[in-house]
């Protein structure tokens, strides 16, 4: 079974969390959400609260097929945490795919792992993104190697429906899109 961690962050955008989080539990995908903080509870950007399963400091250790990065407000505060930088970088150099949406994309830049990639982000980011990378989109979902990447929560659905497409093939994702009659 392919399992996924995905970060949760105070002021994620509650849609770029919760439709991977569904979609890729959907398809049969370990989805793992961890709190970057001291609770489980975390509060998203919008004010909604979303319980994680486990604390990031528990998940520091084990191996994931994905590690997920949802933007929102909260990104800034994720610039400052070593911990996910480290294991951003950590994922990268192992050859794990490593999946960013809305503001999120800077934190691969952040830690130095963005530059050879082609990338998309949320529109107000692109300008610091630009020069940090191979070439920047302004598409929907970009896939580019094991970096994958999404314009905002307007994109969540593609994004995840990209991820499962990405860990389990095509059909898979085929299958979930007819399950929540996405088209």
């Amino acid at each position: 079974m392919k399992r996924a961690l995905l970060i949760l962050s105070e002021g994620f955008e509650e849609l770029e969390a919760v439709a991977p989080l569904d979609l890729l539990r959907r398809a049969g995908v370990e989805t793992v959400a961890a709190s970057t903080g001291t609770d489980l509870t975390v509060a998203g950007g919008r004010g909604m609260r979303l319980q994680a399963d486990r604390m990031l400091d528990d998940c520091l250790a084990e191996t994931f097929d994905i590690l997920i990065l949802p933007g929102g407000p909260g990104t800034d505060q994720l610039r400052q945490d070593t911990r996910v930088l480290d294991l951003v970088r950590r994922y990268y150099a192992a050859g794990t795919p490593i999946a960013a949406i809305c503001a999120a994309p800077v934190l691969l830049a952040d830690a130095g792992v963005a530059a050879g990639h082609v990338i998309t982000s949320f529109p107000a980011r692109e300008g610091e993104l630009r020069p940090q990378v191979k070439s920047y989109l302004q598409d929907r979902v970009v896939v580019d190697g094991k970096v994958i990447t999404s314009r905002g929560a307007g994109t969540a659905e593609e994004f995840a429906l990209a991820l499962i497409a990405y860990l389990l093939g095509s059909a898979a994702a085929e299958t979930v899109r007819a399950q929540i009659v996405a088209r």
